[in-house]
C-alpha cells in the first residue's frame, strides 16, 4: 500500500489493519547536492545577517545625529509660556 500523502510503502497487516513498516520515498537529491544546498543557506543568511547589522549600524547613527541635533537646538527654543501667568 502507498501512502497518498508521502508517498511512502506500507506494509499493513490485513488483520488487525496495523502498519508493520514503511519504507519512506527515496529522495532525487543526493548527499553531495544537499549538502551545497545547505552550504549555500549558510551563506545567504550570513549575507542578509550581515546586511541587517549594516542597515542597523547606519540607523544607530542616523538616530544619534538626530538626537545631538535636538540637544543642540533645545537651547534655541524659547520656554514655552506658562497658562497659569497669561492674566
Amino acid at each position: 500500500m502507498v501512502c497518498p500523502s508521502c508517498q511512502a510503502k506500507l506494509s499493513v497487516d490485513p488483520k488487525t489493519g496495523l502498519v508493520l513498516h514503511t519504507e519512506g520515498k527515496k529522495s532525487d537529491v543526493t548527499f553531495e547536492e544537499a549538502l551545497e544546498q545547505v552550504h549555500s543557506r549558510k551563506e545567504k543568511s550570513e549575507e542578509l545577517f550581515q546586511k541587517a547589522f549594516l542597515d542597523e549600524e547606519q540607523r544607530k547613527k542616523g538616530l544619534e545625529q538626530k538626537f545631538r541635533e535636538a540637544l543642540n537646538s533645545k537651547d534655541e527654543l524659547d520656554e514655552p509660556p506658562n497658562p497659569w501667568e497669561m492674566d
